[in-house]
């Protein structure tokens, strides 16, 4: 068998919004499901690389627990990086779905094989050696994919 995202990845742990007012995602989950977050925090990346070219970028960030899965509501502090690019194309909406993996090289050739390309990739901001890879999914499915892979 093929390797693919299915048989290497743990679990699906993620879904990303982009937004363009973290204020205003905040009060619908508050209105919609009653929900606070989980937290709020500012997330900085030092040496990413986004379309090949190393960048520092900062995204605004909130999580919530919904259902046993984080959502994740992304608002872009100006880019260039995959946030602010698609909230520049699309405005706010579905961003990724993310999978937590063990082998982050695997995965990446694993993707590169069925021409599913990294688009962003770097150093988690969990440190310890966990990493994050975006893959552009978007011609085939609509949304990016993401993995967090955390070292064995």
């Amino acid at each position: 068998m093929t390797e693919n995202l299915r048989t290497l990845a743990s679990s699906l742990d993620q879904i990303g919004i982009v937004v363009a007012d973290p204020d205003a995602a905040i009060a619908g989950m508050r209105a919609i499901f009653g929900l606070e977050p989980r937290i709020r925090v500012t997330n900085r990346y030092v040496g990413a690389a986004y379309r090949g070219t190393r960048i520092d970028t900062e995204v605004d960030v909130v999580f919530y627990d919904l259902f046993g899965i984080e959502l994740e509501f992304l608002s872009p502090r100006g880019g260039p990086d995959i946030w602010q690019e698609f909230v520049d194309e699309h405005g706010s909406g579905l961003h990724h779905i993310r999978f937590a993996v063990t082998d982050h090289d695997a995965v990446v050739a694993a993707m590169g094989a069925i021409g599913v390309p990294v688009h962003q990739e770097g150093d988690s901001v969990r440190g310890g050696g966990v990493r994050y890879a975006y893959f552009d999914a978007r011609p085939s499915l609509g949304f990016f994919l993401e993995i967090l892979s955390t070292p064995a």
